[in-house]
């Protein structure tokens, strides 16, 4: 779909029109789910998020600016969504973990060695394995590519704790991978780029 028929598209929708509304779901629904199975625990929980964010979509949509990104308005809604039910329904079970910090030292530790060996769909498996408040640093750094002191913001944590998360789901990671990959399997994704924290 075009750029002007998405302006159109956009238009009927803020007119109420429910087959306009279900056309733009049908659009993106697909890529938005790929982001709500990188927050929640399972596909149940990835469907009410996106139930939910599309709901979001709707009831903002009139703040959409047409000359940005409908995708992207569109995921950036979808992952403050992710966002605001972290903050919500998980704070207190994952408090403890994001206020136990490492020391900044142990922070210099580079995890190049498996940085973003492993496809899509091996991601989607391997990250569901990480405690949540691990998950959400991960998604959002990397993902969606905030910095700490933007994840500290939206988390109310510190930049530390950001930082600290963030070496703990990396470390976290690593040992998964060594767990389900064989040797071969992990060598095959060796020199795809890398973020460094």
């Amino acid at each position: 779909m075009d750029n002007t028929n998405r302006k159109k598209l956009v238009k009927r929708c803020l007119r109420g029109d429910s087959s306009a509304q279900k056309a733009l779901y049908d659009l993106f629904s697909d890529d938005m789910f790929k982001v709500c199975l990188m927050y929640a625990a399972d596909y149940d929980a990835a469907n009410d998020l996106l139930q939910e964010g599309f709901l979001k979509v709707f009831q903002k949509l009139n703040k959409y600016k047409p000359s940005g990104s409908l995708g992207g308005w569109i995921r950036t809604v979808i992952t403050n969504t992710c966002i605001d039910h972290y903050r919500t329904n998980k704070w207190d079970k994952n408090r403890k973990l994001l206020d136990n910090d490492y020391e900044m030292d142990t922070l210099l530790v580079s995890f190049n060695e498996v940085e973003n060996r492993f496809k899509e769909a091996d991601f989607l498996a391997i990250i569901k394995d990480l405690p949540e408040g691990y998950r959400m640093v991960l998604n959002l750094y990397f993902l969606e590519g905030y910095k700490h002191q933007e994840i500290a913001e939206m988390l109310d944590i510190s930049i530390g704790t950001s930082k600290s998360q963030l070496f703990k789901a990396k470390k976290y990671l690593k040992e998964i991978l060594e767990q389900k990959l064989s040797k071969e399997e992990i060598s095959k994704y060796e020199g795809l780029g890398k973020r460094v924290v």
